[in-house]
């Protein structure tokens, strides 16, 4: 019977976390039993014993209530109620006993005070303990008070020669052996399963400190082949861009000029790709990071525009741009970079998927406050369109809308992905209203912080008026690619500079130590040594003030940490290839203006 209760106690405590829980209520069922079993044994006696007639009724009750509180344990969690009543029921026996009973306190007595002290503090802890144990101790010491040194019974002959005395006695001696017993045997059992859960526990943060190494080791790889990468696609491009950019400063014929531009319109739609495939990473690691730049969103809009009406006339599609003419006097505080990124991402698609009609960009501010302005932007097309149960692919990364939209139009899957998590990084979110087969359309809102853009203006216009001399300075290029070699030699003779040229790091701190330069444009990828222990090298000069010369890394790698160590190593600024020349320059100006002061 007691394996029956104790496998529907297995049930009860199944989902218990606390594994004490579930010994407690088997030492419940287990006392409640037994006691049964000594009042069955002990009511014949009781019954048969006329002036005791009062003890066999007490023991039928106490035996219905035992029935009761074993049926609560077994079927519910509530096994803290039932350990409450048994309490309360060995607290109403002890009373029973010295007032109405015995009226006295005999040893009897005392072995169930003894009990009641020891399960309550086993069963309901420490405040439960002390609550049931005062009551136990009140009883005896309101007796003691009112008949003094005659409260204390004694066992007469004929109580000790009786049955039921004898087998009570006993069987309360056994229980509070059986408490101590059951209590360090679920203690040693709980010490032995939480040494068990601690080897576990050891063991699996072992196995999560390689998981994690192993994942550390993976972030590495993976940072290491995307600055490879990157460096590798890079260099080519870097070449192609900065010679078209070198030769539209020679003053080409127009149509040499817009040769040149659809070269590099070509070349910097492939560098787009490259960087999407690098910007998805960086933003699914979290490690892309939002300027805060002043710049006009007008001449950005307009510029985006320019660029791809190229692409909408051979398509002859018709590409509207529809801007607030305010806007063209309005600054904003914000990524000028990532704005281009959206609205290119979704043009070019517009684009893509528009086979006839035309393609519609809309700017306009929707609510201007003192220091911010809300502003909107819609993209909206007359092309294939995209189903509705399709519209939340789309912003998945590799995805769209069917593998036959990727054989036929092309494309990585890739841009709207970058739109979504670029809107994200805004506090924003796109809205896509599209129709199959009448078009699509894209809209989201940017809150930007103004600025003020005379202040800009007149510094610009002060900066033309320096019309500033670079011709002086005294640069050191360390660069290995012949390509950019060529590259770097032609623009900076466009400046009137005529650098000296290193092809590996070594050489580079050679050249530093012989002759006295203003800037070194240091590569980062170079064979013999790289830019960080070159740079590393140089700060660690004897001379301080020589030690201290600017350094410019020059580098196709674009990941974070790259970035991070650029700083580390003591590179006091970077620039990403291919660049734009005028960035560069506007370096170099402002290295030239601290040269002079």
């Amino acid at each position: 019977m007691l394996k029956i209760l104790n496998n529907k106690l297995d049930t009860v405590f199944l989902n218990d976390p606390d594994p004490l829980n579930k010994v407690r209520a088997q030492f419940l069922v287990n006392a409640l039993i037994i006691s049964l079993t000594i009042i069955v044994l002990t009511l014949p006696v009781f019954y048969f014993s006329l002036p005791s007639s009062i003890l066999f009724f007490r023991s039928i009750g106490i035996a219905i209530l035992q029935c009761i509180l074993v049926y609560i344990i077994v079927n519910t969690t509530k096994w803290k109620l039932a350990a409450h009543f048994v309490c309360l029921m060995v607290a109403f026996m002890i009373w029973s006993n010295i007032y109405v009973n015995v009226q006295g306190i005999k040893i009897i007595s005392l072995q169930w005070m003894l009990l009641l002290i020891i399960m309550s503090y086993y069963l309901l802890g420490t405040k439960w303990g002390i609550f049931y144990s005062t009551i136990s101790l009140l009883f005896m010491l309101f007796y003691f008070a009112i008949f003094g040194k005659d409260a204390m019974t004694t066992v007469k002959s004929v109580d000790a020669n009786s049955f039921a005395f004898i087998t009570v006695f006993s069987f309360n001696f056994l229980l509070i052996i059986y408490v101590q017993y059951h209590f360090f045997s679920a203690f040693n059992f709980t010490i032995k399963q939480l040494n068990e859960k601690r080897a576990e526990e050891k063991l699996l943060n072992e196995k999560l400190s390689e998981a994690i190494i192993i994942a550390e080791a993976s972030t590495k790889a993976k940072s290491y082949f995307l600055s490879t990468i990157s460096h590798e696609l890079r260099t080519p491009l870097n070449g192609v861009i900065g010679m078209t950019d070198v030769l539209l400063l020679d003053n080409p014929r127009e149509d040499q000029a817009e040769n040149l531009g659809m070269l590099k319109f070509s070349a910097n739609n492939l560098l787009t790709l490259i960087n999407d495939v690098l910007d998805i990473n960086k933003i699914e690691s979290g490690k892309i990071r939002m300027e805060k730049t002043p710049f006009n969103i007008f001449q950005l809009v307009k510029n985006i525009y320019s660029g791809f009406k190229i692409k909408a006339d051979e398509k002859n599609i018709q590409l509207d741009l529809k801007i607030t003419e305010d806007l063209e006097k309005t600054a904003v505080i914000g990524d000028p970079t990532r704005l281009t990124q959206i609205l290119v991402n979704l043009i070019d698609n517009a684009l893509k998927f528009t086979a006839a009609g035309n393609v519609c960009i809309i700017v306009k501010p929707i609510n201007n406050a003192d220091n911010e302005i809300k502003m909107y932007f819609c993209i909206s097309d007359t092309g294939i369109g995209i189903p509705l149960d399709k519209q939340d692919l789309i912003f998945e990364s590799f995805s769209q809308a069917s593998s036959s939209t990727t054989r036929m139009y092309g494309g990585t899957g890739l841009g709207l992905a970058i739109v979504k998590n670029l809107l994200e990084l805004h506090h924003s979110k796109i809205v896509i209203k599209s129709e199959v087969g009448k078009g699509t359309s894209f809209e989201f809102e940017i809150n930007y912080k103004l600025h003020n853009l005379e202040i800009d203006a007149q510094q610009t216009n002060d900066t033309k008026t320096k019309q500033m001399d670079i011709s002086d300075l005294n640069i050191l290029v360390a660069e290995d690619n012949q390509m950019n070699i060529l590259l770097m030699r032609k623009l900076l003779a466009k400046w009137n500079i005529k650098p000296d040229f290193a092809a590996n790091g070594a050489e580079a701190v050679d050249a530093f130590k012989v002759k006295n330069y203003d800037l070194i444009l240091m590569d980062i990828h170079m064979p013999t040594m790289d830019g960080y222990e070159a740079t590393s090298i140089i700060r660690g000069d004897a001379d301080h003030i020589k030690s201290q010369i600017p350094i410019i890394a020059l580098t196709a790698s674009v990941a974070l940490d790259v970035r991070n160590k650029i700083t580390e190593a003591g590179i006091n600024d970077f620039v990403s290839k291919p660049f734009n020349p005028e960035e560069l320059r506007n370096k170099l100006e402002d290295i030239a203006v601290k040269k002079t002061a």
